[in-house]
């Protein structure tokens, strides 16, 4: 039997294969920020002269979406399963945008940011939700047939930033309440907000679930039934912070010591387990961040390879509910 248990236990580790998303022309290094259930994904990658937004697609590898300014940087940060990406693009204090990018327009200026920041999150309606960096800082929802609204100002006017969005409408982030510290809030048209507790809800999925980072510095799930959940931290490790969740309420993110990061998944089943005991052993990978996952468990996320950091992309190759 313990011959048998040495030829098992290895193939149990493996559940996932690791893509290497690449760099960009004269690149070093690349970072993922989302996938959609086409497994097309987007993020930001340096290069001549500046960082750029990407769309990568198994087909085409990773394509340059450019900047809405000559010579300025711009990122991608939420992709829909129409392949629109958003994000920010920048150049100086004045010339920035959040953008709405497509296949058929480009990338197209929506809302300006100030400084920085911009879209965070797209609905299959192509409605962003994200935030500009005034003073304070200001959520905002944008459609198209609506344009911007503000929800700085229904959140209380002290500052205000949204993550996270999905196609009910329902909408989630922070806000800096009276007490001076940051709550997670979900926001509907219909309903306004909820206050959640402290903390920053970073992203919801279509039952309403929502993820992000609490108070003690750990990752949380909120559920209407349960509240806020504390999802603790990777073994040895003293903060976390969760970026995505998908419909059946797979977790991922990072959770972090002084050491570093490593990315992790999270299920009600198994709890947070490090990503890196997931990939075969000799892959010359380490995972650091886990920034998005789709609705057929395929993550992606920042890691190191070869002395780079590049984008990544894992695909089940085994039942990671074991």
């Amino acid at each position: 039997m313990a011959g048998l248990c040495v030829l098992i236990s290895p193939s149990l580790a493996q559940h996932y294969a690791v893509t290497d998303l690449g760099l960009l022309p004269g690149g070093t290094f690349s970072q993922a920020a989302a996938i959609n259930s086409l497994g097309q994904v987007t993020g930001f990658a340096d290069g001549p002269p500046m960082s750029h937004a990407f769309l990568w697609t198994k087909a085409n590898g990773m394509q340059d979406l450019g900047a809405l300014f000559v010579s300025g940087a711009s990122w991608g940060a939420s992709i829909n399963d129409l392949g629109h990406v958003t994000g920010g693009s920048w150049i100086d204090d004045v010339n920035n945008a959040a953008y709405l990018w497509t296949a058929a327009t480009g990338m197209q200026s929506i809302v300006p940011v100030h400084d920085g920041y911009g879209g965070k999150s797209i609905d299959n309606f192509d409605q962003v939700a994200g935030w500009t960096t005034v003073e304070p800082p200001e959520a905002f929802v944008w459609t198209k047939k609506n344009g911007e609204l503000n929800l700085n100002t229904l959140l209380g006017g002290m500052g205000s930033g949204a993550s996270g969005n999905n196609d009910l409408g329902q909408v989630v982030g922070y806000f800096q309440a009276t007490d001076g510290n940051l709550h997670a809030f979900f926001w509907t048209l219909p309903s306004g907000y909820e206050d959640l507790g402290e903390g920053q809800a970073t992203a919801i999925n279509l039952f309403g679930n929502v993820v992000g980072v609490n108070s003690a510095n750990h990752a949380f799930l909120w559920t209407r039934h349960n509240g806020m959940q504390d999802l603790g931290t990777l073994t040895g490790d003293d903060g976390s912070s969760a970026a995505a969740i998908n419909f059946y309420g797979h977790i991922v993110g990072m959770s972090t010591s002084s050491s570093g990061s490593r990315a992790f998944l999270w299920n009600a089943r198994k709890g947070m387990r490090d990503l890196n005991t997931l990939i075969p052993s000799n892959s010359g990978w380490t995972l650091w961040e886990a920034s998005g996952i789709n609705v057929f468990g395929s993550i992606v996320g920042t890691g190191m390879i070869n002395g780079q950091f590049h984008a990544f992309m894992l695909t089940l190759t085994g039942s990671a509910e074991e």
